[in-house]
């Protein structure tokens, strides 16, 4: 039986829309029919349940900047970018043009952190290359300590701030423009704990369609990927401090030669994907 047998003929007309667009996204998409949805319901100002449950009517010019953007994602534009959000701990983020989206992957590295952070009593920690600020705005959030973050580009520190502003933390989430930790030099005895989720892909590297829309600098650090790794730990000294850092899973053997004495973890699936050190006393 059709699942949509007695629904409207409003809603008739919004599913045909739905179910001919989706197609089109095929080749970009893991669930094509979720993304026209996703795409519809951003357009038309109402969730995502709304498109397939209630009586909407959709205009001509709802319709044609519908298949816009329909059109701009099966050409490889990252949906978030379209539809300005990704969630992210449970939080709704802003995201834009010009700012990095974070991964769910990145969750575990924030969820480590929040463990630690208990565990020890840690005040303030910082985020280095924070983009969205999805993991400084989340330690802020959930923790309460007070985090220092930096990104070299102006957009995202824009971006990071509304985000800060959007859950509540502007308070306790400081952001300046700038490398590592440059902007806060004077505080850095301070910080307890680093965190980052730097570049680390190969400049040879392969990337699916969608992420070459995402800034270069978010993404690639140097012929092996490591750049952000030799240059961070040559300048900054750990001591007493911790430092929890997203790495990819092929890059274990070459970080400790760079970072001896740090630790390795897997993700959920099994694959190494942070650095860890603890140099806390206690």
């Amino acid at each position: 039986m059709d699942a949509r047998e007695n629904v409207t003929g409003v809603e008739r007309k919004v599913w045909d829309l739905i179910r001919e667009l989706s197609s089109e996204l095929k080749n970009v998409a893991e669930n094509p029919v979720l993304e026209a949805i996703l795409i519809a319901a951003k357009v038309l100002g109402v969730r995502k349940e709304d498109v397939v449950t209630k009586d909407i009517i959709v205009s001509e010019k709802e319709k044609s900047i519908i298949k816009e953007l329909v059109e701009k994602r099966a050409n490889g534009y990252p949906l978030h970018y379209i539809l300005g959000e990704k969630e992210f701990m449970g939080l709704s983020f802003f995201v834009e043009e010009g700012v990095f989206i974070p991964r769910p992957e990145t969750e575990e590295l924030v969820e480590m952190a929040l463990d630690l952070i208990k565990r020890y009593g840690l005040r303030v920690v910082a985020d280095v290359g924070t983009g969205s600020g999805a993991i400084g705005v989340s330690i802020a959030k959930f923790s309460g300590a007070i985090v220092f973050a930096t990104d070299i580009s102006e957009k995202a520190v824009e971006v990071s701030l509304k985000n800060a502003k959007r859950h509540g933390v502007l308070d306790r989430f400081v952001v300046k423009r700038g490398r590592f930790l440059e902007p806060f030099e004077k505080d850095y005895e301070k910080m307890e704990m680093i965190l980052s989720n730097p570049p680390y892909v190969k400049m040879s590297a392969r990337l699916p369609q969608d992420v070459l829309f995402e800034p270069s600098e978010a993404l690639f650090a140097g012929e092996d990927g490591l750049d952000f790794y030799r240059e961070f730990f040559r300048r900054y000294s750990t001591e007493g401090k911790i430092v929890l850092m997203e790495i990819g899973e092929d890059q274990v053997e070459e970080l400790k030669k760079i970072v001896p004495g740090a630790a390795f973890l897997k993700d959920t699936s099994g694959r190494y994907r942070f650095l860890h050190i603890n140099r806390r006393s206690s």
